[in-house]
C-alpha cells in the first residue's frame, strides 16, 4: 500500500488491485469520502479471464479503460478483441513507487498494446491526478476511460452540475430512470432524480451528460457533514460526465460513482451509436488530468 497525507487528506492506493484508491480520508472532520474497503477482501479467481467486475468488491475510486460495459473491438487485425467487464485495468497489478510526495503507477495493458500510467500528487485541498496513455499499436482504436469513483451516499448528500447541463440519457436500464437511451430534459420532474437522490429507495441508475460538456466540473455537496468536494477535469479532453446511483439496489450498496469520461454510455459501441466515439490513434500518446477538491462548508 502506498500512501499520502497532507493538512487535508490522508490517500491510500493499492497497486496490486489495478492502483485502486482504496481510502480518501479528509482529516479535518476525520471522513471517509469513499465507500470503504470490506473484510475480508474477495480473492478474484487466478484462472478466469477477463475477470467479472461482479466477483470484485466495489469500493474505493477504480480506473476504467478501454471499457465500462464489455465490448467487442474490431479495429484490430488481430480482432475481434474482447473489451473486459469494467476493462484491463481494475483487475491488474500496476507497478508504484512513492517519491517527491508523488505516486506514481503503470500498466501494461492486456485487451490490446498500451501502457496507462497516472500520478497522484496532494495540493492543499486539492487530490491532483494526472494521466497518461500511449498506444503501442500503429492501428487506431476506440476507448474510452471514465474515473469509477464510488462517494459514500446517505441523506443529505446532493449534486451541483453545471448550468449548460440540461439533459442527460439513461445508461442503465430500468430502475431510476427507466428506459436505456431514454434522453430526460430539465423540465421533466424526474432530471431531479439526477442530482437529488433517496439512499434507502432500493433503487440504482446511470445517466450520462447528453452532450459534450465545455465546463468539466461536478460538485458533490454533503449537507450532513457540511463539506463540498468538487471534481473537476478539462472537457476539451473529457467531454462527458456519468454518474451511477446506487441506492441500496446494487448488492445493498450505498453509492454515488462520478465518472467523468472521455466518450459517453459505457462503451465504445455504445459510444459510437450516440455518436459520440473517442479514438486512440496508432502510436499515440494522450496526456489528461483531474482534481477532487474537498472543502468545510460555513458553519
Amino acid at each position: 500500500m502506498l500512501t499520502l497525507e497532507n493538512e487535508t487528506f490522508r490517500l491510500e492506493v493499492d497497486p496490486q488491485r489495478g492502483a485502486k484508491i482504496t481510502r480518501l480520508t479528509y482529516r479535518e472532520k476525520g471522513i471517509d469520502l469513499l465507500v470503504g474497503k470490506p473484510e475480508p477482501l474477495s480473492h478474484l479467481p487466478a484462472t478466469e479471464w477477463p475477470v467479472r467486475f461482479t466477483l470484485a468488491d466495489s469500493y474505493g475510486f477504480d480506473e476504467m479503460f478501454p471499457t465500462i460495459d464489455a465490448d467487442r473491438c474490431v479495429s484490430l487485425p488481430w480482432g475481434p478483441v474482447v473489451f473486459p467487464d469494467h476493462g484491463d485495468l481494475w483487475s491488474l497489478p500496476w507497478l508504484g513507487s512513492l517519491s517527491d510526495d508523488v505516486i506514481e503507477t503503470e500498466v501494461l495493458g492486456t485487451s490490446f498494446p498500451y501502457r496507462f500510467a497516472r500520478k497522484v500528487r496532494l495540493n492543499g485541498p486539492t487530490v491532483e491526478l494526472e494521466y497518461t496513455v500511449t498506444n503501442l499499436t500503429p492501428y487506431a482504436v476506440e476507448v474510452l476511460w471514465a474515473a469509477h469513483m464510488l462517494f459514500a451516499l446517505h441523506s443529505g448528500i446532493s449534486l451541483e452540475l453545471p448550468d449548460e447541463v440540461e439533459m442527460i440519457v439513461n445508461a442503465y436500464e430500468g430502475g431510476i430512470f427507466g428506459a436505456r437511451g431514454r434522453r430526460i430534459t430539465r423540465d421533466e420532474r424526474v432530471f431531479e432524480r439526477c442530482r437529488s437522490f433517496i439512499p434507502d429507495s432500493g433503487l440504482c441508475g446511470k445517466w450520462y451528460t447528453a452532450r459534450p460538456l465545455s465546463e468539466g466540473w461536478v460538485k458533490v455537496v454533503d449537507t450532513t457533514n457540511r463539506i463540498t468536494t468538487t471534481i473537476s477535469f478539462d472537457a476539451a479532453q473529457v467531454p462527458y460526465l456519468g454518474v451511477w446511483i446506487s441506492e441500496g439496489g446494487w448488492q445493498g450498496q450505498r453509492s454515488l460513482g462520478i465518472e467523468p469520461a472521455t466518450a459517453p454510455m459505457d462503451s465504445p459501441s455504445n459510444a459510437r451509436e450516440h455518436g459520440a466515439i473517442h479514438l486512440l490513434q496508432g502510436h499515440a500518446t494522450e496526456i489528461w488530468s483531474m482534481r477532487v477538491t474537498t472543502v468545510s462548508l460555513p458553519d
